[in-house]
Formats: C-alpha cells, sequence, structure tokens
C-alpha cells in the first residue's frame, strides 16, 4: 500500500517506556535501551546508541526518523541553520542541541522559546565550535525524540518531560515563561515545512523537494518493513549490494526513488529495484558515439536474451546496432527518440542491481551494465552524460595502468566499453540533457581470488538486519570485532590500506577517487578476516587536475571541454576525496565502530596520513596542517538541491574530521 503524505503528517514519537514505569504517555524524552539491554554487553560489542533506540520505533517512525534526522542534520552542518549545545545531568542524554529558528542571532540577544525551531536530545556531545556552537551534526548523534514549542502539531509532552527541558534550558540563560506548548514529532513533512516557511522558500521548490522527502519516507518504511538479512561473509557480492537498510548516512533524500514523466510514479507493491530487466533498442549506427568492446558484448546479451525466451531475432541491418534500455527508462526512450526501433518485451534479460539500482550483474556474464533512467535517486536524476561515456573507456586504457597505485592494495574496476546516442536521424547533435538519457556504459567487475571476500562498504556500517542485534554494525558481526582491542586493530589496519590505496594518487597524479561507501568494495581474507586490499569503480565520479595527471602520467590526455571532473587546481580535486572517504566513508565506520566519538579512530587516520603524505607538499597543508586545517570545503547536499544542482557543488566550512581531538 503507498503511504501518502497525509499519513505521515500526523506521525508523532513517544519513548518507550523504562521497566516498571506506570506512565501513559512518553517517560523520557529519548528511546533508550531497556534496562536489560543496558546492562548486557552483547560480547563487547560497540552498541550504536541511536540505532539501538530506533529498532524499538514501528517501521513508519522508524523511516519518519532516518529522514527526519538527516534533514536536521543538514539544516546545521550546512549552516542554514544555528545551532548550539546544551549540557545536562539527564540520565537518558548527554545534552539537548538547540536549533534556532533563524541563522542570524536575535539583535536584542535575549534567548526565548519563540526563537527555537528544534530541540534535538543527543547521546554524546557534537562536535562544537567556541561558545558551544554546534558545527557538526549527524544522525547518529541524536536520539528519537524531535521537539519545539508550538501548537500546531505532534502530541504534548508529559508534564516532567516539560519540566526536564525547561530547567535545561534555562540553565542556559533562556527564558522559558511557559513550557506547557513542548511538543514532540518526527514527521518528516512536518520539518520541512516549517524549515520552508521560516526560509521563505518559494512554494515550487518547497513541493518539489517535499515530494522527494515523501519518496524517501515510502521507500525506507517498505524496507524497514521487510529488513534484510545481514550475508555471511562469503556471501556473493551482489548479496552485499542488495543487503542495505538504510544507505546514504546522511543525505535528507536519502532513499528517494521519484520517477519523472513520461514514467509512471511507483510504490514499494509494484516495483522490485534490485531485480529490474533490460529490454533492447535497435539504433542507427551513426548516430551513436560507441567506446570500446560494447557492440559484441551486447550483442551477446541480446542473443542470449531472444534464447532464454524462445523469442526471435530480428535481423540487425549492417547500419544499426542494439543498445540495452534500463525496463523503465522505455518510455523515456519512446518519449525523446520517436524513431528508435524497441524491441518486444520478449527479448528481455531478467538482472540484479547494485546498490546504485542503475548499475546491473547479469547472471552468466563477465560484466555490469551501467544504465541511464530517468529517476531521482537521492542527490540527482540517474541519467549518464556523455561525458561519462567518453572518459571512463578511455581512461581505463591510458590512464589507470599508469596512476601511482599500488596493485596488491587497489583494483580499479576497468570501464570497457560505452554507447551513448548523440546524433537526430539527420545527423544534428542532440542536446546533452536528451541524450543522457540514452547512455550505457561497460564495466569489468573485480574476480575475488582464493579465499577473498569482496563487501560492499556501504554495508559494513550498517545496523538493523533481521538476523541481527540492535544497534550492532555488520563489520562487527561477519569479523567477530567483539571487543575494543579487536575493533581498533581492525580500523588500524583498514584505514592504512585505504590510505595507501587513494592517498598517493591524488598526490602525485591530481587524481581524486570518489571514494564513498558505494564506489568502494573492502578484499577480506574468508579464514583470517583481516583486510587485503579495496576496489575502487565508477570512473564518472573523479575529480582530476588535469596538467598534474599529464604530467605525471606522460599522457596528453585531453577531456571534453564542459567535463566536470576536471577542476583548476589539485586542493580543488582534494575536496572531493576529503567528502567521499573521510566525511562519508570512514566517519561512518568509525562510528559504526565505536572509535568517532572519543576521537581514537582519527588518531588512527591522522597516524597513517602523516606517514604517507610529505609535510612540505599541498596536500599536508590542506589536511594536516596545525595552523589553517582546522576547516575544509564541506560538500553542501542540501544547498546543491536548494540550488538545483548535482554535477556542480556548493561548500561550506566543516569541522575537519582528520584534526578532531576531543576535549
Amino acid at each position: 500500500m503507498a503511504i501518502t503524505l497525509s499519513s505521515w503528517q500526523r506521525l508523532s514519537f513517544f519513548a518507550p517506556k523504562r521497566r516498571g514505569s506506570q506512565s501513559k504517555a512518553s517517560p523520557s524524552p529519548v528511546a533508550a535501551l531497556d534496562e536489560k539491554d543496558a546492562q548486557e554487553p552483547r560480547m563487547g560489542y560497540a552498541v550504536s546508541e541511536t540505532s539501538a533506540a530506533t529498532a524499538k520505533l514501528s517501521s513508519e517512525q522508524r523511516a519518519a526518523f532516518a529522514v527526519t534526522s538527516r534533514l536536521l542534520a543538514s539544516f546545521v552542518t550546512e549552516a542554514l541553520l544555528r545551532a548550539i549545545y546544551i549540557p545536562s545531568e539527564a540520565e537518558d542524554y548527554a545534552g539537548l542541541c538547540v536549533i534556532f529558528a533563524s541563522v542570524k542571532p536575535s539583535s536584542s540577544g535575549a534567548k526565548t522559546v519563540a526563537g527555537i525551531f528544534a530541540v534535538v536530545p543527543v547521546h554524546h556531545v557534537p562536535i562544537l565550535k567556541e561558545d558551544n556552537a554546534v558545527w557538526l551534526l549527524d544522525p547518529l548523534d541524536m536520539l528519537p525524540n524531535i521537539l519545539f514549542f508550538g501548537d500546531e502539531a505532534g502530541e504534548l509532552c508529559e508534564e516532567f518531560q516539560r519540566r526536564n527541558i525547561a530547567t535545561c534550558l534555562r540553565a542556559a540563560h533562556w527564558t522559558v515563561d511557559d513550557a506547557s506548548s513542548l511538543r514532540t514529532t518526527l514527521s518528516p513533512r512536518f520539518w520541512w515545512t516549517r524549515f520552508a516557511e521560516d526560509a521563505a522558500m518559494e512554494v515550487s521548490m518547497r513541493d518539489t523537494l517535499l515530494e522527494e522527502i515523501a519518496s524517501s519516507f515510502m521507500w525506507q518504511k517498505a524496507i524497514y518493513d521487510r529488513l534484510p538479512f545481514l550475508p555471511a561473509l562469503g556471501a556473493s557480492a551482489i548479496e552485499w549490494e542488495q543487503s542495505l537498510v538504510e544507505g546514504h548516512p546522511t543525505h535528507p533524500m536519502h532513499r528517494a526513488r521519484r520517477t519523472l514523466p513520461p514514467l509512471q510514479p511507483l510504490t514499494p507493491a509494484t516495483r522490485d529495484w534490485y531485480r529490474p530487466k533490460v529490454r533492447f533498442a535497435v539504433v542507427s549506427r551513426s548516430r551513436v558515439d560507441i567506446r570500446g568492446d560494447f557492440e559484441a558484448r551486447i550483442l551477446d546479451l541480446v542473443k542470449v536474451a531472444a534464447a532464454h525466451t524462445g523469442a526471435s531475432l530480428p535481423e540487425i541491418p549492417p547500419d544499426r546496432l542494439i543498445m540495452p534500455v534500463y525496463d523503465l527508462q522505455v518510455a523515456n526512450i519512446e518519449d525523446k527518440f520517436p524513431d528508435v526501433q524497441i524491441l518486444p518485451e520478449s527479448i528481455s534479460i531478467q538482472t540484479q542491481a547494485q546498490a546504485s539500482l542503475r548499475t546491473i550483474t547479469i547472471p552468466g556474464f563477465s560484466f555490469a551494465l551501467k544504465l541511464a533512467v530517468g529517476i531521482k535517486v537521492s542527490s540527482a536524476l540517474r541519467t549518464i552524460s556523455h561525458y561519462t561515456a567518453n572518459v571512463g573507456p578511455r581512461l581505463s586504457e591510458e590512464i589507470v595502468p599508469k596512476l601511482a597505485v599500488d596493485p596488491e592494495v587497489l583494483y580499479i574496476e576497468r570501464e570497457t566499453g560505452s554507447a551513448v546516442c548523440m546524433r537526430d536521424m539527420d545527423g544534428n547533435t542532440v542536446d546533452e540533457d536528451i541524450a543522457k538519457h540514452f547512455t550505457a556504459v561497460l564495466r569489468d567487475p573485480y574476480v575475488p581470488k582464493e579465499d577473498e571476500a569482496v563487501v560492499l562498504v556501504a554495508a559494513l556500517g550498517e545496523t538493523g538486519h533481521a538476523n541481527s542485534p540492535a544497534g550492532v554494525s555488520a563489520a562487527q558481526q561477519i569479523l567477530g570485532l567483539d571487543t575494543r582491542e579487536k575493533r581498533v586493530s581492525f580500523f588500524d589496519e583498514y584505514t592504512r590500506l585505504l590510505v595507501d590505496a587513494v592517498v598517493p594518487p591524488m598526490l602525485h597524479n591530481g587524481l581524486a577517487f570518489e571514494a564513498h561507501p558505494q564506489n568502494t568494495l573492502v578484499r577480506l581474507s574468508r579464514s583470517t578476516k583481516r583486510v587485503r586490499g579495496f576496489v575502487m569503480r565508477d570512473l564518472g565520479g573523479l575529480r582530476v587536475h588535469a596538467e598534474t595527471l599529464r604530467a605525471s602520467t606522460g599522457t596528453d590526455f585531453q577531456f571534453l571541454p564542459g567535463h566536470c571532473v576536471v577542476t583548476a587546481s589539485v586542493e580543488e580535486a582534494a575536496k572531493k576525496l576529503y567528502h567521499t572517504l573521510v566525511f562519508n566513508h570512514l566517519q561512518r565506520l568509525a562510528r559504526s565502530l565505536g572509535l568517532h566519538h572519543d576521537g581514537s579512530g582519527w588518531g588512527l587516520l591522522r597516524k597513517h596520513l602523516e606517514a604517507k603524505i610529505p609535510r612540505d607538499s599541498w596536500l599536508w597543508n590542506v589536511w594536516l596542517s596545525e595552523d589553517g586545517a582546522h576547516s575544509v570545503s564541506g560538500k553542501c547536499l542540501l544547498r546543491m538541491k536548494l540550488a538545483g544542482l548535482y554535477r556542480d557543488s556548493v561548500y561550506e566550512p566543516f569541522p575537519n574530521l582528520i584534526q578532531y581531538r576531543p576535549s
């Protein structure tokens, strides 16, 4: 059944009662572990307090918090709203993150509840600036009870809750004349609308982004309704790809799967994203830019598809070729390329989708196929630009073998072929926003060695699987990291090898991999469970300082004019590596192992970076300098949405997690 906006507009949350509580309403401003859970060490596993608390909620409430927590984190970390941290003596939470309703301080300096946007209980102190201003708020800092003063939504808090919150605020010199209007709700619709009204946002933008938020909620709830199982270490790579519970850790539209016309709206009842079909189209050869071995491999694929169903494959004239099409994308091809011949659905093949959804694998074939599809997944429309189709196969052949990479540590998946329909029937160049709908890229996946498991890194930090204890990450369970010593040892080896993998090409070649957890696979020994190395994929997301790349490889490699991967400096390219490697990849893993808040995980990362990066280098100045590297240019995903951007990034000063040393 589809989840409508009205169903989640009414969401409210009351924390689970502690044992022995006789209260009829919400006895605590947080959803804490019950007494038995709190007393059991779970064999020494690090337990995410946020994940353990949300595990007690209904799937609807969990999905609401998953979206709302990411929204609030984006408001604060991207400096859209100011926030301060107020410590508390309460048993259930470390303090309150108080988010202001306006980014500008009050001219009078008075602090009243009228100026509060939200009050968020947190279980640890978030990363702060001066005067207890919150600099980085993460969804995993929060506990699932978001509070506000007002009367427009949610549920009233119990009297003693109101008293506790008011006492905490007054201790921080807030004027709280009356706390009777303190309410609670997890509704993403409420929090987005509250923000949009406060920001005087245009109605069209407010409603468009609200639809994406609604989509994210709907698809996240569907996953909570039918939780995936945690695979065993030796499971296939595709099982790991499809094991994600939440996915992107901070994007406010992290689970959005929003179709755009002419595609029809979809619901969890009508779409299984992990099992798409590949359809086929016949197009004039003169219209298509082809690279690598694309044509021969796709011809083999379509022959198998026809043979599997017993369908008759029509004769293809020499001046035409076959293009694969993601099944949902057929409507877009018919709309934007009306003269293209779509083969009947009987000539199609069932596939398995990776975590990205648009990259699929086919049983019996050695390649993966990345296909354009006109849906918005989190940040962008998941089509494929002609820039990506052009650069991947050429980089794979001309540049990848010459990079400063240790092949024992890092394997880079080659993109061996591509095709993009760049011209119309008259030979005129098609607008790039049309061409991106009819593009495909071939990629050769890594083949595991003997005694080797290959695991999607995004899966390691996930919690909440159907067969897992609440709040315990996948990495701890599959690798037996049941003591702090084991977790520290694992993270130490992991960061050492990861630094060895991705820092040299940044430092020497001016090339930044898009090393986020969905693009990175970790190679693990099945017998020892130790890290052997990594696999990196998706060459379309790189950032490259072209002059440094050419000089270091001795190759006069040329990019298409206007390609967004080319940067004006190596420092600009390094922004991509910091965001994907440090802010996204390693922060999530460190938090999932209990090594973030005490700074121990970041100390290990510093150790390995200091061993790899020369003190007199530009990268040392950007990341490790004691003088000027305490902040970095942080990528602002929500600001990008507000600006209508997906290729060009928006940055704000973020705390440099490499330098994080909690006091």
